[in-house]
């Protein structure tokens, strides 16, 4: 069953690819521009061979007519790293048995994916944890960036793209002198948006990460106004890391709420 959801590489590159999520906008780059492209194309991607098997050479898919090679990773805002379950995995893993024991695999033979949403049932601040956020970012990409001179010696000189699939939900606000106790669901906030893709703590570990490029797609972050409609955020952000320029924003922890409360 685990073919069917996001625990399979294809899977995630196939939600990417989705109409659903185009990113909202593209800095003036050609090379930026060919990578989404290379990626997100239909056809284009019929061209990349996948090499996420255990008994391949990683790392998970490469380009052999684009000389691009591509590492794929997940993480969010719960997950800890001191062996705690993770609340929501856990629901999801007891979803995936129940479909598995009602026969979904054999009553649609040609079911391709399945989108599992499990309640933590953990209070905000468990299940969404800035904190948590930024430190699972930097652990996950840090691991990988360990690895990228294997990968650029199993394809010399390919160009090595991170993709970061962000599977936190909503988004974190910044807010000042307001009691975080005090809020609950329904509280109208002024507030300043986190923008991830220009946080100093997340851009000093992506300038890091010994990639050529970085995409960062993050589906399921919006921020909802005051008069209940969704305000759309970047859903695909990529970073050309050569000499990469980005004016930078500090965040302190202690004033930052998620927006799902």
């Amino acid at each position: 069953m685990r073919n069917f959801t996001f625990d399979n590489e294809d899977n995630i590159l196939a939600y990417y690819r989705d109409p659903d999520n185009r990113p909202l906008a593209f800095p003036q780059s050609d090379d930026i521009w060919k990578i989404f492209h290379s990626t997100n194309d239909e056809e284009l991607w019929k061209t990349w061979k996948n090499s996420s098997s255990k008994s391949d050479l990683p790392p998970d898919f490469y380009n052999d007519d684009l000389e691009l090679m591509m590492e794929v990773m997940r993480f969010d805002d719960q997950a800890t790293n001191s062996g705690k379950t993770h609340a929501t995995k856990a629901k999801e893993n007891k979803m995936l048995e129940q479909l598995r024991e009602f026969g979904v695999k054999e009553d649609f033979p040609n079911l391709k994916q399945i989108l599992l949403l499990g309640n933590s049932d953990l209070s905000t601040e468990d299940d969404h944890n800035f904190s948590r956020y930024r430190e699972n970012f930097t652990r996950v990409v840090s691991k990988h960036a360990k690895k990228a001179e294997q990968y650029r010696k199993n394809h010399p000189g390919y160009k090595l793209i991170f993709f970061v699939f962000d599977e936190s939900s909503g988004n974190y606000l910044q807010i000042h002198n307001l009691d975080k106790s005090n809020i609950d669901q329904g509280t109208s906030l002024l507030a300043k948006p986190h923008c991830f893709w220009a946080d100093s703590v997340m851009v000093k570990t992506i300038k890091e990460c010994n990639a050529d490029y970085l995409i960062w797609f993050k589906p399921f972050s919006y921020i909802e106004s005051a008069n209940g409609s969704n305000i759309d955020l970047p859903k695909i952000v990529i970073y050309k890391l050569n000499n990469l320029k980005i004016d930078t924003i500090r965040y302190d922890t202690k004033y930052m709420i998620s927006s799902e409360i």
